[in-house]
C-alpha cells in the first residue's frame, strides 16, 4: 500500500519539469525458464538527452565502475534488460555485458514500434491509463500508459506513446513491467556511457551461440587462469568440462529470451 501511496502524492500534479533528472522505479517479473518467476528492482532515468533502464545491481554497478574503474561480475545470463535511449540521436540499444571477460555489447534496436491505441480505460495506482498494444522481438505486449504523465517513455525499449508507460506485459506473461515508484532527482544520477561494440541482433545470437558450444574459450586463448572460491575464500576445485556442462544446461533451462524471434539455437 505504501508504494502506491507515494506513487498518488506526485501524480496529483500534472505536470514534469524536464529540465531536472527524473528517477522511476519499475517492479519487473519475468519467466525464463517457464516453471518459476522471478522478480526484481529497475530502474528508468532520464535526463533531457538520454534515458537508461538497468537493474538495482546494474546501477549500482555503473557508478561503482565510474567512481574506482571496476566492477563486479556478470551473471550467466544474456537475456539482460538493460537498455539505452539516445533522445537525440533518436537511437535505442540493449546493452549487454558477456560473462567472465565482461564485454559490452550495444545491440541497435531496429524494430519500429507500431503502436495501436484502444480506447479501453483503467484506474492503475490512481491514475487513470490508457490501452495500447504493439508487437516487438516475436512477442505480443499490452501497455497501459498515464496521459496525465507526459513523457513519452516506458521500461526497457519501450517508447513513443503519449504517456509514461505504467505498466506493460507480453501476452504469454513472460515479461511484466510495472511502476511502482517516482522520484525527481535533484541530486546526482549517474547515466553511464557504455561503450561497446554496436552490434544487429544476428550477430550477437552468433555470439551467444558460439560462447554456448565453448563458453571458456576466451579465457583458455588467452591463458587466463579462473579462481573460484567459496564464501569464505578458500579456493575450489575447477573442471572446465565439467563447469562448461553445468553452464549449458543452466542455458538451455532459461532460453526464453524477451527478443523471441532471435533465440539462440542452444544444442
Amino acid at each position: 500500500m505504501r508504494r502506491f501511496i507515494i506513487l498518488i502524492l506526485f501524480f496529483a500534479k500534472t505536470y514534469l519539469v524536464f529540465s531536472q533528472n527524473l528517477s522511476f522505479t519499475y517492479e519487473v517479473t519475468t519467466n525464463t525458464n517457464k516453471s518459476s518467476n522471478k522478480t526484481d528492482q529497475y530502474f528508468l532515468d532520464i535526463s533531457d538527452s538520454k534515458s537508461v533502464f538497468r537493474s538495482a545491481n546494474d546501477r549500482y554497478y555503473d557508478s561503482l565502475r565510474n567512481m574506482t574503474g571496476r566492477g563486479l561480475g556478470t551473471p550467466l545470463d544474456f537475456n539482460q534488460l538493460y537498455s539505452q535511449k539516445d533522445k537525440i540521436k533518436e537511437e535505442v540499444y540493449k546493452t549487454v555485458t558477456f560473462p567472465f571477460i565482461l564485454d559490452t555489447y550495444n545491440i541497435l534496436i531496429e524494430e519500429k514500434l507500431k503502436w495501436q491505441l484502444l480506447n479501453d480505460s483503467t484506474t492503475i495506482a490512481n491514475l487513470k491509463c490508457q490501452k495500447a498494444v504493439v508487437s516487438y522481438g516475436g512477442r505480443n505486449w499490452e501497455a497501459w500508459f498515464a496521459r496525465s504523465i507526459a513523457i513519452p517513455e516506458g521500461p526497457y525499449i519501450f517508447h513513443g506513446l503519449p504517456g509514461l508507460i505504467v505498466q506493460i506485459k507480453d501476452t504469454a506473461n513472460s515479461f511484466k513491467f510495472n511502476l511502482i515508484y517516482y522520484k525527481e532527482k535533484k541530486d546526482y544520477i549517474f547515466f553511464p556511457s557504455k561503450k561497446g561494440k554496436v552490434l544487429n541482433f544476428s550477430e550477437f545470437k552468433r555470439l551467444e551461440e558460439n560462447f554456448y558450444r565453448q563458453p571458456f574459450a576466451e579465457l583458455e586463448r588467452d591463458r587466463m587462469k579462473l579462481v573460484v572460491t567459496d564464501e569464505k575464500g578458500n579456493s575450489l576445485s575447477w573442471n572446465y568440462r565439467i563447469m562448461s556442462e553445468k553452464m549449458q544446461k543452466a542455458l538451455r533451462e532459461n532460453n526464453n529470451p524477451i527478443e523471441l524471434n532471435y533465440k539462440p539455437d542452444f544444442k
